[in-house]
């Protein structure tokens, strides 16, 4: 009887002594790599989880901050659906002081036609926009290094033009 009692205490010690062994040794990867992430990111396993907006291995970078360059482009434009232009072009795209925001020209045709847009991850959306008469809308990517850009415009009375643009930055 004392043996049975002996190994059933000696049993219940071992499993629960490697319970605990197995359950607390665990390190914590953030604290063992330092990890320090940035800009209200969470540490989770040794890397950062960032918050809106930021994007980096320590959430250091705003996610708009990677379009900002020069962009040696091919552009294209079509108007009604026929080609009318299909040449070189520089594009500076500029990242606005919040997280999301670019604005974006031509270099070569026009400082007064400045194109505002929101990124998000490598994606760009250009809201509907008005300069003068012309209404100015599209979408665009960064991919790679690719910057490609799609821009419709309307104007009265000619119809509506659409250009691509696609370029690397230099």
């Amino acid at each position: 009887m004392k043996r049975i009692a002996f190994l059933t205490s000696f049993l219940i010690i071992a499993f629960f002594s490697v319970v605990t062994y197995f359950s607390s040794c665990k390190p914590d990867a953030c604290i063992t790599r330092n990890v320090i992430c940035q800009n209200n990111g969470v540490c989770r396993e040794g890397d950062c989880l960032c918050s809106a907006g930021f994007e980096g291995d320590s959430c250091q970078f705003k996610v708009n901050k990677k379009f900002d360059s020069y962009y040696a482009c091919i552009r294209t434009k079509l108007i009604n659906d026929t080609i009318v232009d299909d040449n070189d072009d520089t594009l500076r795209v500029k990242a606005k002081s919040d997280k999301f925001g670019i604005t974006f020209n031509s270099i070569r045709d026009s400082v007064i036609e400045v194109i505002d847009g929101t990124v998000n991850g490598n994606y760009i959306t250009i809201p509907e926009k008005t300069i003068l008469t012309n209404k100015y809308w599209g979408n665009g990517s960064l991919n790679n290094g690719v910057l490609t850009i799609t821009l419709y415009t309307s104007w009265p009375p000619n119809g509506l033009a659409k250009t691509t643009y696609v370029g690397y930055k230099y």
